[in-house]
């Protein structure tokens, strides 16, 4: 496929424009916002808060014995709740559950934590570790307070060991989900300035990702809580300059924007793709600012978040972890030039 330049310069017009509440300056080009997107960027803040509730009600739980995740059944759930509550605070400037966090990640439990995944390497190896590192980079950004950072710098590193020794596959799943991984990791070493861990992993996507450009097909998703396809694209997008990644998207816009929305899962897991392939999407739209990706976002987004029960319903199943899914694909109604 091509972007032509006008309507390149058109969705990124798009994405500007939506903050300005429509203000005169930007009819024309607000005019052109999709409705689906237009709906959930007037929703956001109901929306989030929305999210917020089961996170807020399972990450107080007593699940495991882990001495800051216990909540949420599992480390990583907890993890990606702390996560979103944390999140949550920094886009809406809403304090109610710092209280919570506060109680959670204390100095003690967080050194305890920290102990814990020195002595047994393999411990959320790499799925919670990732989601662990997204929760520090949050951190930083919302409290300022270094108090993970100690612990994120060694997790990172940890990930980076395991991919030395087992090459990152692109086609992997759910929990083995290396673009997810990969993501977060950038994600961390941008944030704390850690150029040593940002190079290394830019070599292993060069390396990984970008000669099997071909080998993603979305119809072999299983059915499974972590899209495949839009985390590689959404990684490769990471790494490559513009027109460098034009040439390597070539031939992917078609299956992607051709993805409909999950509307009956068929299994506990399968209620996450659909937020978890409106991370991929939007990161498409901010990296090609073609419209069709932010409507294909939004339907994504909107076909889970409409059903409660999606994210909200049984505690085992779906409302110990979807809606933490939810909410960092509700980031995107927060970036700047969305208000």
């Amino acid at each position: 496929m091509r972007f032509a330049p006008d309507r390149r310069k058109c969705g990124r017009t798009l994405f500007t424009c939506a903050a300005v509440s429509l203000g005169v300056a930007c009819a024309a080009a607000a005019a052109q916002l999709p409705p689906e997107l237009l709906r959930l960027v007037n929703s956001r803040n109901g929306i989030v808060r929305d999210l917020s509730q089961p996170i807020a009600r399972c990450i107080v739980r007593r699940d495991t014995t882990h001495p800051a995740f216990h909540g949420c059944i599992d480390w990583h759930s907890a993890a990606h709740a702390a996560w979103a509550l944390t999140a949550y605070t920094r886009v809406t400037g809403d304090k109610r559950y710092v209280p919570v966090l506060d109680a959670i990640l204390t100095p003690d439990a967080v050194r305890a934590e920290f102990a814990y995944l020195r002595e047994h390497p393999a411990f959320e190896m790499p799925y919670g570790r990732a989601w662990f590192l997204r929760l520090a980079v949050e951190r930083g950004r919302t409290f300022g307070d270094g108090l993970l950072d100690d612990m994120a710098d060694h997790v990172a590193r940890s990930l980076l060991d395991h991919y030395r020794q087992h090459a990152p596959v692109p086609f992997s799943f759910d929990y083995d989900n290396a673009s997810w991984a990969l993501v977060s990791l950038l994600e961390f070493a941008e944030s704390s300035g850690k150029n040593d861990i940002r190079r290394e992993a830019t070599a292993l996507v060069r390396e990984r990702f970008i000669a099997a450009r071909n080998a993603c097909d979305p119809a072999a998703e299983r059915s499974g809580f972590m899209a495949v396809c839009t985390n590689w694209a959404w990684l490769v997008a990471k790494v490559l300059p513009d027109t460098e990644f034009e040439r390597w998207f070539a031939g992917w816009k078609g299956p992607l924007l051709a993805l409909a929305p999950v509307r009956s899962p068929v299994g506990a897991h399968h209620f996450g793709m659909n937020f978890s392939r409106s991370w991929g999407l939007w990161a498409l739209f901010r990296k090609t600012g073609d419209p069709d990706f932010a409507a294909s976002y939004a339907r994504h987004f909107t076909t889970s978040y409409s059903n409660r029960a999606h994210w909200d319903g049984d505690y085992y199943a779906v409302g110990h972890w979807v809606a933490q899914f939810g909410m960092l694909a509700a980031l995107a109604l927060f970036e700047p030039g969305m208000r």
